[in-house]
């Protein structure tokens, strides 16, 4: 039997996940944790470097570990562990990391850029290192995949050419990681201003834990078709001529979408009852998923947790001592 490729995919517990977080970082779960030696992990470490207060880490992480479970992950078939639970491991080997990262390179990180203007007065060198970290986070488990957005591929070639520059001088140890972007996955805010996020406001995106009503509630509002001031008009059912379009476009079957396509196009089919239609479809993909999240205890998680961090220090204390050894480092 052909073994598997080792997988690795984590998520910032930085509160409510919403649909763009659902897209671009859960929806793949069923295959993925079939397909590979998957590990999912909670980047409660990373979140540090922008969310540091210690009273929500712990809440958000669990919330994080159940809308993963909502999505479909099964601990009997992935690893799913919180990243402090190999806090020691990851911690040596991104020191080990930083010693061949040169400092202009992760100054010159677009992502860095973004976040040092988005939190200006909290600009600390675990945000510089932040890259580091993460190839951190792939080399521990000797990752061959990672899920990521088009706007981190940057980390995906940072990772590899530390893992070059790393094993030119110790012998080949690290594996070099590739990203998977599969598809674009830019789901629009519901105001129609760049992609889903929770920075521009809670009416503007829609929760994973968003209630039934809530949700219709933010769909009712979305900003829709600008050009179609009329009933009567006809309007532009498509990705770029209508937002609210392009949210069906995620969220809705092709037989919904096509319906809309036709009778939006002849003008026989209202911006009302289309937003109906939109809410009708994230609710049906959002309700199974909120139902069995909620079925997990802080008790079950905490079980979850535990069990996955032993699965995952085994992994991590494996790539440590190999890479100790290769380094000439002393072993007692």
């Amino acid at each position: 039997m052909t073994q598997k490729q080792t997988l690795v995919s984590g998520i910032r517990p930085t509160g409510d996940l919403h649909l763009g977080n659902y897209i671009g970082a859960m929806k793949e779960i069923h295959r993925l944790q079939k397909e590979y030696e998957a590990y999912f992990f909670i980047v409660d470490l990373h979140a540090l470097t922008t969310h540091p207060k210690p009273e929500l880490i712990k809440p958000r992480t669990r919330d994080a570990v159940r809308s993963y479970l909502g999505a479909g992950l099964d601990p009997n078939q992935a690893t799913i562990y919180a990243q402090s639970s190999l806090a020691a491991e990851i911690s040596e080997l991104h020191l080990y990391l930083s010693m061949v990262m040169p400092i202009g390179e992760l100054l010159r990180c677009p992502t860095f850029k973004e976040k040092a203007k988005q939190h200006s007065d909290h600009v600390s060198y675990g945000l510089v290192g932040y890259p580091v970290l993460m190839a951190a986070d792939m080399f521990i488990h000797g990752a061959h995949k990672v899920p990521v957005g088009a706007d981190q591929v940057v980390h995906i070639e940072i990772a590899r050419d530390i893992a070059r520059k790393f094993n030119s001088m110790y012998g080949e140890i690290l594996t070099l990681p590739n990203g998977m972007v599969e598809k674009e996955a830019r789901v629009p805010s519901l105001g129609g201003k760049g992609k889903m996020s929770k920075s521009l406001g809670a009416k503007t995106y829609i929760s994973l834990q968003d209630s039934k009503e809530s949700i219709q509630n933010k769909v009712k509002r979305a900003y829709s078709d600008p050009t179609r001031t009329h009933l009567s008009d006809p309007g532009h059912p498509t990705v770029d001529g209508c937002n609210v379009y392009h949210l069906h476009s995620y969220f809705s079957n092709e037989e919904v979408r096509k319906n809309i396509e036709k009778r939006c196009s002849a003008a026989n089919l209202g911006c009302v009852r289309c937003k109906q239609m939109l809410s009708e479809s994230i609710i049906e993909l959002t309700e199974p998923m909120q139902k069995h999240a909620l079925a997990y205890s802080d008790i079950d998680v905490d079980d979850i947790l535990r069990e996955g961090a032993k699965k995952a220090q085994e992994s991590a204390q494996e790539t440590i001592a190999k890479v100790r050894k290769e380094i000439g480092l002393i072993q007692l």
